[in-house]
């Protein structure tokens, strides 16, 4: 299956907002998670009925919903349902291909953004769609696979001073957006290092080599395609004016568009490089080969004298005079190889080869 872009057949001339699920099955059934905190109070349970989630709801608390698994339809459907969710969103939800994006209405704030991991000995990067709802003094995160994507998050919420659990459900938006974007920045500069190793080899041409550059070429054109509009859905955030964006969250959001900037940059930087490396590899390539042509047309070159030498005295004419000369064949090799050698002489002193 083609990574770019994923198989929408499935989807194909249904009506705007079908739940169709489009992507791989990471897991074999949805789980669900709900964490609820504020400063003094803090409760993590796993939920077996998620038609209850929206009564447990609270403004003493902030409730995180966590779902891992989009490929049950009914139950995201249900989760529209209690949450007043737009079926559109919803079907952006379970299109795993949808580009970073950020919209908002009267009651929500909608982001889909991915996560990044870089397997250093497969050299490939996962790319995995996270969604989030912002509602208030809730917020809903979807994810495809059991992937820790906010372990860091959730070890601030365990900590009772931290910063976060006085924070509404906007701030906890932009943690998880912060802590997104940190990782790419991480495994950017982990795929980075493997490509900078790449420069020692370049003047060492071989099949490995080449494919190693279409392979770094690819996987970074992968994560362009789904990391770089993560800039533009940041400033969008930012300058929003949604009353469910709380004033002093404004200041991190517009820190955390220099992050995005830094992560976007180090993509262009090293799709760059691999660029030039590519560059530089095919003219070390053309170079050994214009090196071997050179060396080929000096030889040819030396022969071609020898060789109207050695034709002259290989005619068939009964006469001709040093045939019959005791040391004949010895003159004529000394001819020859002093010819061959004033020609390297001459092509050296022009600095031919």
């Amino acid at each position: 299956m083609a990574r770019f872009l994923k198989d929408k057949r499935k989807a194909k001339g249904q009506a705007p907002g079908s739940l169709i699920f489009i992507g791989q099955q990471a897991i074999e059934h949805i789980r669900i998670y709900r964490t609820q905190y504020s400063s003094e109070y803090y409760k993590e349970e796993q939920i077996t009925q998620p038609q209850q989630l929206r009564k447990n709801l609270s403004d003493k608390y902030v409730t995180w919903i966590s779902i891992h698994g989009l490929h049950e339809t009914e139950v995201i459907a249900e989760l529209g349902q209690q949450f007043e969710i737009d079926p559109l969103i919803l079907e952006d939800i379970l299109n795993t291909d949808e580009r970073p994006k950020f919209s908002e209405d009267s009651r929500h704030l909608f982001i889909i953004t991915k996560s990044l991991q870089f397997n250093r000995e497969t050299c490939k990067v996962k790319i995995e769609q996270i969604s989030i709802i912002v509602g208030r003094n809730y917020l809903i995160s979807f994810q495809e696979s059991e992937t820790e994507h906010f372990q860091d998050v959730k070890q601030r919420l365990l900590n009772k001073q931290s910063k976060i659990r006085s924070y509404s459900s906007d701030y906890l938006c932009y943690a998880f957006i912060d802590t997104l974007i940190d990782n790419y920045i991480l495994n950017i500069e982990r795929f980075g290092s493997v490509i900078e190793e790449q420069e020692k080899i370049l003047l060492i041409p071989n099949k490995q080599t080449v494919e190693n550059i279409y392979h770094y070429k690819t996987e970074l054109a992968y994560i362009r395609k789904n990391i770089r509009p993560i800039k533009e859905v940041i400033t969008r955030f930012a300058t929003s004016d949604s009353p469910l964006i709380n004033e002093r969250t404004y200041k991190f959001l517009r820190d955390l568009e220099s992050l995005a900037t830094q992560a976007t940059e180090a993509i262009e930087i090293y799709y760059t490089m691999v660029s030039d490396q590519q560059n530089s590899y095919n003219t070390n390539l053309s170079n050994n080969v214009n090196d071997i042509m050179k060396v080929l047309t000096v030889l040819s070159t030396i022969f071609i004298p020898l060789s109207f030498i050695a034709g002259i005295y290989g005619m068939n004419f009964e006469y001709i005079p040093e045939l019959k000369y005791r040391y004949s064949y010895f003159i004529l090799w000394g001819l020859m190889l002093v010819i061959a050698l004033l020609m390297l002489l001459f092509f050296k002193r022009k600095k031919w080869f």
